[in-house]
């Protein structure tokens, strides 16, 4: 069976999309990671697993890695909620998708997109896997977690029914994969199980690998101790038997460093509670009006309106005063969301009673919750989108509550209201919304976030007071976005000066004072914004002491591996693709490699400097541009059999690996002692990644001979390159056709590319090199000449039919291929002469 895998220069879309340089990286990555190896059987399945921050279209990608890869047989895409499988199935129709599709789930067929049928029953479902098989077209079928078992259920109906084994699926995509991990939805994880449902190939793709649980709040003992708890690990996708390794990443500070997200900033809003601090309270506006629940002896149904009114005027004065426009707030109670949404307007009309010149007189106001029908969601998600022209509503917010989730189409908010409650999948969820906002306006979205100060504490107090709990959940869940993003805000700045408040000691640093994070590599950093200005150095202990535990995850899990390289090696000469650890996928190279980038933007605190000293850190290089690209190209050349042959236009993390590989062959076509001429160094450096890397012959010449090189490896040697099918593709390259090639053209090689075939098996064919030596011999035949042979051909043709209209397949008894010429010469009718054109029309050619 011949194996087809695209390579980086075919990784777009069949239709309708193209994708952007991030998805292709991605695409190959998975595309790469599901194709089977010759000589290398997956009994359980090839899996691959592929974290893409929310926004970055994720869901593009697994659509355009189903067309790559199962073109002609069933995949099956499972997501957590009908809203996200009805939007899926667009995505997969916009990626090129055909054929039949189907969904499992309760939906009826005119809640579905045209087209789309929808059954649980396992009969139905078996029914649609043996047609699909049967008939080899495209299917694809969406499930939701909670119906993806019918996938089974279908699976033993037909065993046991049918007395027929279906065939397994060609690929299951998992979106949002994190669902299926860890403590939560435990029901859900028959979709690892290969016995219950067989497919070839599992994609896992989230944006969440790990949804980290707050740690406890540390115990107070004595001044200024803190006990460091385990981190608890909600969901965790780190067992790649389950998983799969982690074939590509793309974090959420990677994503807006390159300009794919907006940047985004916290907002603390650090408010008085009107239930205990009712005297300061009175301050902030409260709607008029009796409060609203549905259980009149206040029971727990009851909604806490004078809180509700705090927030409402804190939201408004930040929503003012930072100029954003789209606003959404997220409940855990229907009945606070329509609450809050119902009362907004009363506290606007106060503030705008109180300043005119400031507050507007009304704005945009409407909630939803999932009691509410799908056409009246679109409604107001439609009314949302508008602008200050359709209306003269400048300012629109949104309260919802748990609707506005995975899945959900909505025009791009600028800021989001979380309060911190419910569970951390919903706060991870919500953030993910708010994170959904495309850059170009030069504006950074908020993530706005309320907190009630007790009586006795005030704003800024955040090592002291017990009130902040909202903000550490808040960024607990944004830790599971990006790690890296809140432990960045963790390092301390470089001076002894204590701060306030227990007396902890922090450094003073370099940053706009009560703005958040200075810290970290990358271009992203993440400002939090407090009433009362915060030090740096106290926000870092914050994060340290209640976001974190002790050490950051961060720092701590890569000084460990560094010191046992260490222990190993004597020193921290650690090539950048060094991948450690018990499975091998923890990447030291880059690690250390980002390390050196923090050091030397100053940005690394100096007895983290010390502790990599004491390992022998290796921090100048003499070129570090040179230096970072030889690097990638050790990463490169891991992923492509040692080979160097890279496309101009490949790129590797977001590194233009080709651009910089081209380069350096043209300075190494410039004579030595010219200027721009390549190195001695830099030259034996990548000729010790790949002694072929600057060949004498066309480099698309050597990036074939690395794919059939690798062909070879993976069968150990034992191919019988004689019978390779012409119609072979692997790794995006015609491979069967260019081992003929070679074979036929083996006098009009140089010596040294016949040695390089030899070595992997590859001879010479005298019989195809005599055909091709006798062909070449043969006279050429002029464009003209062609035409001329074809239009007699034509001519005899409508003489003995009567008419010009040639089937397509038709060929003469010469063996022209009459029917493909003259389609190809109505195609081309603008190249053609006038004369040519009054030739063909006096036949009675039809254009």
């Amino acid at each position: 069976m011949n194996v087809v895998k695209p390579g980086l220069m075919a990784a777009q879309a069949a239709a309708g999309i193209s994708l952007r340089g991030h998805q292709e990286e991605a695409l190959e990555a998975i595309v790469r990671g599901l194709t089977p190896r010759p000589g290398h059987p997956a009994p359980n399945g090839l899996r691959v697993t592929v974290q893409m921050a929310t926004g970055s279209g994720k869901s593009y990608v697994g659509a355009a890695a189903g067309q790559k890869l199962v073109p002609r047989g069933v995949v099956l895409v499972v997501v957590p909620t009908l809203d996200l499988l009805v939007q899926m199935i667009g995505s997969w129709r916009a990626a090129g998708r055909s054929g039949d599709m189907h969904a499992i789930c309760s939906l009826v067929d005119s809640e579905l997109p045209y087209g789309v049928l929808a059954s649980t029953s396992p009969l139905m479902i078996g029914m649609w896997l043996s047609d699909a098989a049967k008939h080899r077209r495209p299917t694809t079928i969406f499930a939701t977690y909670t119906s993806v078992g019918a996938v089974k259920d279908a699976y033993e109906y037909w065993a046991d029914r049918q007395g027929e084994v279906l065939p397994p699926l060609g690929l299951m995509v998992c979106d949002e994969a994190h669902r299926s991990s860890g403590s939560v939805e435990k029901t859900w994880t028959v979709v690892h199980d290969q016995a219950a449902i067989p497919a070839d190939r599992r994609l896992y793709m989230t944006a969440t690998p790990r949804i980290w649980a707050p740690p406890k709040r540390p115990v107070k003992g004595r001044e200024g101790a803190y006990q460091p708890l385990p981190e608890e690990l909600a969901v965790s996708m780190d067992d790649v038997r389950i998983y799969g390794p982690h074939v590509y990443s793309l974090g959420l500070a990677e994503a807006i460093d390159r300009k794919l997200l907006a940047p985004f900033e916290i907002v603390v809003l650090e408010l008085r509670d009107p239930l205990g601090d009712r005297d300061r309270a009175e301050q902030q506006g409260v709607p008029w009006g009796p409060g609203v629940g549905e259980a009149p002896d206040g029971s727990e149904d009851e909604v806490p309106a004078a809180r509700i009114a705090a927030i409402q005027a804190g939201l408004v004065k930040t929503v003012v005063e930072r100029g954003l426009e789209r606003c959404i707030t997220f409940h855990n109670r229907t009945i606070e969301a329509r609450y809050f949404s119902e009362t907004l307007n009363q506290t606007v009309e106060k503030l705008h009673f109180e300043n005119p010149q400031k507050y507007p007189p009304e704005i945009w106001a409407q909630w939803l919750s999932g009691e509410h029908d799908i056409d009246y969601r679109k409604e107001l998600i439609r009314d949302f989108g508008k602008s200050e022209e359709d209306d003269g509503l400048r300012h629109r917010i949104f309260s919802n509550c748990k609707v506005l989730g995975e899945g959900v189409d909505m025009p791009n908010a600028d800021s989001v209201l979380l309060q911190g409650r419910g569970s951390m999948v919903d706060i991870v969820q919500a953030i993910g919304r708010a994170l959904r906002m495309q850059p170009g306006e030069g504006k950074t979205a908020s993530l706005i976030v309320p907190v009630f100060l007790k009586p006795g504490e005030e704003p800024g107090d955040i090592l002291e007071s017990d009130s902040y709990g909202p903000l550490v959940k808040i960024l607990t869940a944004l830790r599971s976005h990006d790690a890296k993003v809140v432990e960045a805000l963790a390092v301390p700045q470089k001076s002894g000066k204590r701060t306030k408040g227990r007396s902890a000691e922090a450094a003073v640093g370099p940053g706009e004072s009560g703005s958040g994070a200075s810290g970290g590599s990358g271009a992203f950093t993440l400002p939090v914004r407090f009433q009362t200005p915060v030090d740096e150095n106290v926000l870092a202990l914050f994060i340290a002491s209640r976001v974190l535990v002790g050490e950051t995850q961060l720092w701590r899990e890569g000084i460990g591996h560094a010191r046992r390289w260490f222990e190993e090696t004597g020193g921290l000469d650690v090539p950048y693709s060094a991948m450690v650890g018990e499975n091998g996928n923890y990447p030291l190279g880059k690690w250390l490699s980002d390390r050196r980038g923090e050091n030397a933007a100053g940005e690394l605190a100096s007895y983290r400097v010390e502790m990599l000293d004491a390992l022998g850190m290796i921090w100048s290089v003499s070129d570090a541009r040179f230096e970072a690209g030889l690097d990638w190209a050790r990463v490169w050349a891991k992923g492509h059999g040692g080979s160097l042959a890279a496309p101009a236009r490949a790129a590797v993390g977001g590194y233009a690996i080709g651009t910089w590989l081209s380069e350096l062959r043209a300075s190494a076509q410039v004579p030595a002692g010219e200027p721009g001429a390549l190195s001695p160094e830099r030259r034996r450096a990548l000729e010790e990644i790949d002694p072929w890397w600057c060949p004498v012959w066309p480099i698309t010449w050597q990036r074939a001979y690395a794919t059939a090189r690798l062909w070879w490896l993976d069968t150990d040697g034992l191919v019988d390159w004689t019978r390779l099918p012409l119609d072979t593709v692997y790794e995006g390259e015609q491979l069967g056709r260019w081992v003929q090639a070679q074979r036929a053209g083996w006098p009009g090689l140089e010596e040294d590319q016949r040695d390089l075939l030899s070595a992997i098996g590859i001879e010479a064919d005298p019989e195809l090199v005599a055909a091709k030596q006798a062909a070449e011999a043969k006279p050429k035949v002029s464009r003209a000449d062609r035409f001329q042979l074809h239009l007699a051909a034509l001519a005899e043709f409508v003489e003995r039919e009567g008419h010009a209209r040639v089937p397509r397949p038709y060929k003469t008894g010469e063996g022209l291929s009459l029917g493909s010429w003259l389609n190809n010469t109505k195609a081309r009718r603008d190249k053609l002469s006038a004369e040519q054109v009054g030739q063909l029309e006096a036949l009675g050619v039809a254009w």
